[in-house]
C-alpha cells in the first residue's frame, strides 16, 4: 500500500475549503467590509513595510504628509476591496476556479504595472489580510457552522475556524496572483528572446 503524503492530492485539499469554512469566510467578509476595510488593510501594509506606497504609486507631495487621505491610497484601499468582495462573494457560488482565473489575471497586471513582489511581500498581504478582515471575529454568537469538521488538534470556536478558512482562501488566491505574475514574465522573457 502506498501512502501519499505529499502529492498534487493533498496538496489541493491543504487549500480546499469546506463548506463551514465557506460560511465563515463570507460571515467575515460581511462584518469587515462594512468598515472599508481595504483602506486598513492598506494602512496596515504601508504602516508594516513603507515600501508598498511604492509598489502601489503612491506619492505625497512635500505640504500633504497624510498618505491616507492621497487619491491614489484611496483607489488602492478601493481596488483591494473590491477585489476580496467579488472574490468572497463567488465563493461557493461557482467554481473556485473562476476565483482563481480572478487572482492569476490581476498577477498578470501587477507583472504590466512593474508590481514585482518578493515572497516576504505576499506574505505581508496575507498576514495582514487575514488579520485585519478577522479582528473581532471571535464574538459571534449567532454562527451557524458544524465544528466537528474542524481538525481536533485546534481549539473548537467559530474564531478558528474564520481564520482557517482566511488562511486557506489567501492561500490559493495569492498563488494564483503569483502563478500569473510568473508565467507573464516568462512569457514576456520568452518573447524578447524570439526578437534577436
Amino acid at each position: 500500500m502506498k501512502l501519499n503524503c505529499f502529492g498534487r492530492n493533498s496538496e489541493r485539499s491543504m487549500y480546499e475549503l469546506t463548506t463551514d469554512e465557506m460560511q465563515a469566510v463570507r460571515d467575515a467578509w460581511k462584518r469587515a467590509k462594512e468598515r472599508e476595510i481595504g483602506k486598513h488593510i492598506l494602512r496596515a501594509l504601508i504602516e508594516r513595510k513603507p515600501q508598498f506606497k511604492d509598489y502601489f504609486g503612491i506619492h505625497v507631495d512635500e505640504k500633504n504628509h497624510d498618505v491616507y487621505s492621497c487619491r491614489e491610497f484611496q483607489l488602492q484601499a478601493h481596488r483591494i476591496q473590491n477585489f476580496l468582495d467579488t472574490a468572497v462573494s463567488s465563493l461557493g457560488f461557482c467554481p473556485i476556479g473562476n476565483i482563481h482565473q480572478m487572482a492569476y489575471r490581476i498577477g498578470q497586471i501587477h507583472f504590466y504595472r512593474g508590481v514585482n513582489f518578493g515572497a516576504d511581500n505576499w506574505l505581508t498581504f496575507k498576514k495582514v489580510t487575514v488579520e485585519i478582515v478577522t479582528k473581532d471575529c471571535g464574538n459571534s454568537e449567532s454562527s451557524s457552522m458544524d465544528l466537528k469538521s474542524v481538525p481536533s488538534l485546534f481549539p473548537s470556536s467559530s474564531s478558528t475556524v474564520i481564520i482557517i478558512g482566511w488562511e486557506k482562501f489567501m492561500s490559493s488566491v495569492i498563488r494564483e496572483m503569483k502563478k500569473g505574475f510568473l508565467d507573464e514574465a516568462r512569457r514576456n522573457c520568452h518573447d524578447e528572446e524570439t526578437k534577436f
